[in-house]
């Protein structure tokens, strides 16, 4: 499974930052954001979405 932004769809990486990854783990290079892990979705590799399981709080 891979990880895309909820906005482009498009494929988010870790946050290659330490100070910034304790906060926003994922960076979306196409919107050009820091991300909180919510904010993306986890997506089978041959396009198939899956719900995403919010971290938050747990």
């Amino acid at each position: 499974m891979i990880k895309v932004c909820q906005k482009c769809m498009g494929r988010v990486r870790r946050e290659r930052s330490r100070e910034l990854r304790k906060k926003y783990p994922y960076y979306c290079p196409y919107c050009d954001e820091n991300m909180y892990s919510f904010e993306c979705m986890e997506v089978l590799k041959h396009g198939t979405e899956r719900k995403m399981q919010e971290r938050a709080g747990r």
